[in-house]
């Protein structure tokens, strides 16, 4: 690539964007707008809610003592709370309507109707015998019914309920001074809650943690909003404009195209976000301070909405080039697919859909940045500018690169498939397409190759998934060992070979149902087990950092009570799901996704295909463990181009997990309890692995003569089913 080209690119596409009145708009006037607006409408609307008389409906209000006065005159007559029972001393607007016991007021239905039609925000009963039973110190019962639902009534419940508690300390300290005793006497102990925080840095840090958890989430949809709109103007715009053709002709390679538009797109994106954080931080340190004097009262979190910290600003600039970068790759290489501004706006509900998630889960208790964390997609960035703008630097340090890097790799992926979507004629110039179920079915079922493609593989993929979510519900009312069973052998074998049999002219060569010999087994077998020692280091890191929910090491407890011998065990566990995830996936999916992809990519995106399943139908801590053995046994597949060596090398996986606790020896075992094997099995595991694999690399180097349709391209594949059905 020649960065002349590139900023030649570059600059023209920037200019373009520039000269657009909707660009122009999105990116600089609608932030400085916007917020502004926001926050005046939001002050308006919280002076209007809390200057809004609210009624208080009080049931037998003449049975209450004189002394505390719970209730008082007020000007004109009306009758209030004590203003004494306020804090500040001021009473908030509250209509005190005392209406006589019995009627309307005391029938429950009645009470609600008053409620809804907005006769009373709050009623509060008194019993008749309230002074007898407080003279007798005896505890009488005030009864306050509010709606939950409304927020007015809930409001108004909640000012009640404070009043009537300072009421209530009232009393008591006036029995304390007839009894001539201390308050200490009834509060022998008092809790002093400390925010330290607020203590040592100042009342400042309260507003310090509200941007913390508002400012990760606009990032990212900042970010994301920024990006997907100019993305979608730059390819499916030149599309309707008819540009892209002229583009495409002139001397700059799809790369270089590519890369310029990339970065116009990340100039915007990042440009978008910084503004409209800029606008809202503006806007909350006029508007904040004015409502909490107004309306929340001094000293409210509203009045300490200060910005975050110069260093913490720093921060969000130095995150978010990266995250507008791989927000710009993304939405470039999906944008490409669009035939109109029009289509294009469709893909904006898939992206939200899979970043909103991803951003909640910052949000959720509990959810603090770990190694795993700061590897997964916008989690990683959130986290850490959550601690950074917490100025918890030291916990952050560990961490930043690691968020970094990941988050550049996941960018370069993403722009490395918006290159490969520039490079297909097919996706750039898509024809409009009418789509119509019954052609379609007799198109695949006609038309059929000897392998599936990338599409159906996924469906078949979705299908499974689908199958075991839904149906879940209805094995859980069967025998826990039949419906283990039947989840694999439905659920998880019928669907890739129902499909390969209808899809494919080839099912033996979908499911890769070729006898490699016995050498590539046997290998496989031993690779399985010089392997073991080495994924049991792997488990006490992963439930150290994820445990096991206690109700699900008892629901595994039973199900292993639940098997009656080691055989039935070795069935279910090893072989069963040893032959239907071979099947599926290093059979059906794996070949479909080799005619979509290059074969690294497809043996990838199989093993994290097949690690997601195990996270939905058994444990998330089988994820990483399922991932890394997913790669092993698609690249064996591939190697050997059989699918039985995988087979064997997932069945003796298996059946190592189930005869563990019966081969609990001391010479094995370093830890017997977690299975962890002794230091020089691991090393001899580590050395003999790497000579297993090195043997079944040159197995399939020497095998490379075998026509299968692993070994062809995808463009190749309809001249090999020129020979019909195997």
């Amino acid at each position: 690539m020649r960065w002349s080209r590139i900023r030649l690119i570059f600059g023209r596409e920037l200019r373009d964007q520039l000269r657009d009145r909707r660009t122009i708009f999105m990116i600089f006037v609608l932030p400085v707008l916007l917020y502004p607006i926001l926050g005046f409408t939001v002050k308006t609307l919280a002076e209007a809610f809390d200057n809004t008389v609210r009624r208080v409906v009080v049931v037998g209000a003449e049975y209450l003592p004189d002394e505390p006065p719970l209730l008082t005159e007020g000007e004109g007559g009306f009758l209030r709370f004590d203003p004494g029972l306020f804090d500040g001393g001021g009473s908030p607007p509250l209509l005190i309507e005392p209406v006589p016991p019995g009627g309307r007021w005391d029938d429950p239905q009645q009470q609600l109707a008053a409620l809804r039609n907005g006769e009373a925000d709050v009623i509060v009963d008194i019993p008749a015998e309230v002074r007898g039973q407080i003279t007798r110190l005896e505890r009488p019962t005030f009864k306050i019914a509010y709606l939950r639902s409304d927020e007015q009534s809930l409001a108004t419940y909640q000012v009640v309920e404070d009043v009537i508690a300072r009421w209530q300390d009232a009393i008591v300290a006036r029995r304390l001074a007839a009894d001539e005793k201390p308050a200490e006497y009834v509060a022998p102990v008092e809790v002093e809650a400390v925010d330290l925080a607020r203590q040592v840095l100042g009342s400042s840090a309260s507003g310090v943690s509200v941007w913390a958890r508002l400012f990760p989430f606009l990032l990212v949809m900042m970010a994301l909003t920024g990006a997907f709109y100019p993305a979608v103007d730059l390819c499916a715009g030149e599309k309707e404009r008819g540009t892209m053709e002229t583009l495409l002709i002139s001397p700059a390679l799809r790369s270089e195209i590519v890369v310029g538009k990339f970065l116009t797109v990340m100039a915007a994106s990042a440009g978008t976000a910084l503004l409209n954080l800029a606008s809202m931080g503006l806007t909350m340190a006029v508007l904040g301070p004015q409502l909490a004097a107004g309306a929340a009262g001094p000293g409210s979190p509203m009045d300490e909405l200060a910005p975050p910290s110069p260093i913490a600003l720093a921060w969000i600039v130095v995150l978010l080039i990266p995250l507008s970068g791989f927000f710009s790759a993304v939405c470039l290489a999906l944008a490409v697919l669009a035939r109109s501004m029009k289509e294009g706006q469709y893909y904006m509900t898939p992206l939200y859909l899979i970043s909103l998630p991803l951003i909640f889960l910052t949000l959720m208790p509990g959810v603090d940045l770990n190694p795993f964390y700061s590897l997964v997609p916008i989690t990683g960035v959130s986290l850490l500018l959550k601690k950074l703008i917490l100025e918890q630097y030291v916990e952050a340090r560990p961490y930043f690169l690691p968020v970094l890097l990941s988050t550049i790799v996941y960018g370069l992926i993403a722009l490395r498939w918006a290159v490969g979507q520039f490079r297909t004629e097919q996706v750039l110039f898509r024809e409009a397409e009418r789509f119509d179920l019954g052609s379609w079915v007799r198109h695949l079922v006609r038309d059929r190759g000897p392998v599936p493609s990338g599409g159906q593989a996924v469906a078949c993929f979705a299908i499974i998934l689908a199958l075991s979510w839904y149906t879940s519900i209805l094995l859980t009312r069967t025998d826990p060992l039949v419906a283990l069973a039947l989840g694999q052998l439905v659920f998880i074998l019928v669907p890739p070979t129902a499909m390969a049999l209808v899809l494919t002219s080839s099912p033996r060569r979908t499911l890769r149902l070729r006898w490699p010999g016995w050498a590539p087994i046997l290998l496989a077998t031993g690779l399985a087990a010089t392997l073991n020692p080495l994924t049991a280091e792997l488990r006490p890191v992963v439930t150290d950092l994820f445990p096991i929910p206690p109700a699900v090491e008892q629901a595994l407890e039973a199900l292993q009570a639940a098997i009656p011998n080691l055989a039935t065990a070795v069935l279910l566990i090893a072989v069963i799901p040893a032959i239907c995830e071979e099947v599926a996936f290093r059979g059906y999916i794996l070949s479909g996704l080799e005619t979509a992809h290059s074969r690294g990519v497809a043996i990838v995106l199989s093993a994290f295909l097949f690690a997601f399943l195990h996270v939905l139908i058994s444990l998330f801590q089988q994820f990483f463990n399922a991932a890394l053995l997913g790669l092993v046994l698609g690249w064996m597949a591939l190697k050997t181009r059989s699918l039985f060596p995988s087979i064997a090398f997932h069945l003796t996986n298996n059946a190592l997990a189930v005869l563990g606790p019966s081969l609990s020896v001391g010479w094995l075992y370093r830890d017997q309890t977690l299975f962890l094997y002794r230091w020089p099995i691991v090393a001899f595991g580590a050395v003999a692995s790497i000579g297993l694999l090195a043997v079944l690399d040159r197995i399939g180097q020497t095998k490379a003569d075998d026509p299968v349709a692993a070994d062809l391209p995808a463009d190749q594949l309809a001249g090999a089913s020129a020979a019909g059905p195997e």
